[in-house]
């Protein structure tokens, strides 16, 4: 077992050759940055995958399932979610025009790690729509003051 010296955080070395890591929430934002949620999905991908070499992963595996299923459709999303507060501000500046730019991006970016915070996870076209308005929204600046050449402004975004 390792511990971090703050006791802010520990990894367990099992020998079933796995880890486990476990700690406060700026911890597991550190270590585990692509959210808790896809870890554990993953691990469980990566247990099923070695199941005839590894049968000790699965009850590991099954032990720490994700806390959130993954969303691949519109209709499946948490209405209460963050991810449909991102689709929610999407709908508003692209179809009802009723959201600045700047409102649109300021939101989205709050909504943005809200919804990993969560363990909300997407996938497919729906996962792919909201990697596209994000790698989007890197090339904006909501501060004109900020701006570069190149970047987007109001217009373009």
């Amino acid at each position: 077992m390792l511990r971090t010296p703050d006791a802010q955080g520990a990894v367990l070395f099992s020998e079933g050759g796995c880890a486990l890591i476990a700690g406060t929430t700026a911890f597991m934002a550190s270590a585990v940055s692509e959210g808790t949620d896809t870890a554990r999905a993953r691990f469980g991908h990566y247990a099923r995958t070695l199941l005839e070499r590894h049968p000790s992963l699965a009850p590991v595996a099954a032990s720490h399932p994700p806390g959130h299923r993954v969303w691949s459709r519109l209709g499946d999303v948490d209405p209460a979610g963050a991810t449909a507060q991102q689709l929610a501000l999407l709908e508003v500046f692209t179809e009802v025009g009723t959201c600045s730019a700047p409102d649109f991006a300021h939101g989205w970016w709050e909504a943005r790690p809200a919804s990993q915070a969560n363990g909300e996870r997407v996938r497919g076209a729906l996962g792919d729509l909201l990697d596209e308005v994000f790698m989007i929204l890197e090339e904006y600046s909501v501060d004109p003051d900020l701006t570069e050449s190149g970047d987007l402004g109001d217009a373009g975004l």
